[in-house]
């Protein structure tokens, strides 16, 4: 018998591919692939909580990028990927599943299944217990309801629940702020100055970027307050701030929009980290052309 590297759990080698890695099935962590050498990975340093927001990380990953190819260097990075997930307080999970339940519902009363032993990393939860007691206090506060069994809950959005879901949402909709990840080095100001406040000022937001030394590990209470209080992140990777991943991965975790900004040739030098390739980048050149393609993209998507 195999288990999970990360939640423990009993897993299923769907498939040994030809470049020595292997599919693999887990009914906590979902589909994932290991090549040899991480399946071998021994991980015993870093924690057992890590590792299942290791899990929520897997599991919240965009469906076209499933199963997720995951290398030796990925796993010496556990600690950079969660690190923006080790931030979220425990009303910032009542807040993710009471908006996971909303956005996969299309009329009053759709059901949305959720599994009580098996979704709890969905969540970032750390074990079934949190998502249980989760759960509990949507149901007294009668933000949920719908069919329970012992392992999982048919659940739905009361009339109260969307009222409650529609606040959350408007809290950001309503909010003119935009947050700014980037690079503090002096070298950088102008594409601030010039490219990415304009931009944002012309289509009707406010621009708010926190200058901070480097943080390691953690983002301080300023800058997450700011995330959630805005609209949108807009998140430059050019120079490669470890705290811009951070900053853009806890934007994700709270489901607000990121529009992702490097230079061009950072991005043909393959610099970006490998798991955020996927996302629709803005490749710039100039500072003009920042200003007008981060213009556009705000207008379209925002």
């Amino acid at each position: 018998m195999n288990n999970c590297k990360f939640c423990n759990s009993e897993i299923k080698i769907k498939e040994v591919r030809s470049n020595f890695s292997k599919d693999i099935h887990c009914s906590i962590c979902g589909d994932y692939a290991l090549t040899d050498q991480a399946f071998e990975m021994d991980l015993t340093k870093i924690s057992q909580d890590d590792k299942i927001l290791f899990s929520g990380y897997l599991r919240n990953r965009p469906e076209e990028e499933k199963p997720k190819e995951i290398y030796t260097d990925t796993l010496g990075k556990i600690p950079d990927i969660i690190a923006p997930h080790k931030n979220l307080t425990v009303s910032d999970r009542i807040n993710n599943v009471l908006h996971f339940i909303g956005e996969n519902s299309k009329s009053l009363e759709e059901r949305v299944p959720i599994n009580k032993f098996h979704d709890y990393s969905k969540f970032f939860c750390l074990n079934k217990e949190e998502l249980n007691s989760i759960l509990k206090h949507l149901r007294e506060r009668n933000f949920i309801a719908g069919e329970e069994n012992i392992d999982r809950i048919q659940s739905f959005l009361t009339v109260d629940g969307w009222a409650e879901y529609e606040k959350l949402k408007e809290i950001n909709l309503n909010s003119k702020k935009v947050f700014v990840a980037m690079n503090f080095d002096p070298d950088f100001d102008e594409i601030y100055d010039k490219a990415i406040s304009p931009a944002c000022t012309e289509c009707g937001f406010i621009p708010e970027r926190v200058d901070k030394t480097e943080h390691n590990e953690k983002i301080c209470d300023r800058i997450i307050s700011e995330i959630k209080q805005s609209r949108f992140v807009i998140a430059d990777f050019s120079g490669q701030k470890h705290g811009v991943y951070y900053e853009a991965g806890f934007a994700q975790g709270l489901s607000l929009p990121v529009i992702w900004t490097c230079r061009k040739d950072e991005i043909d030098d393959k610099k970006l980290h490998f798991d955020t390739r996927q996302y629709n980048y803005i490749a710039w050149e100039s500072v003009d052309d920042l200003k007008n393609q981060l213009y556009n993209r705000i207008r379209v998507t925002i």
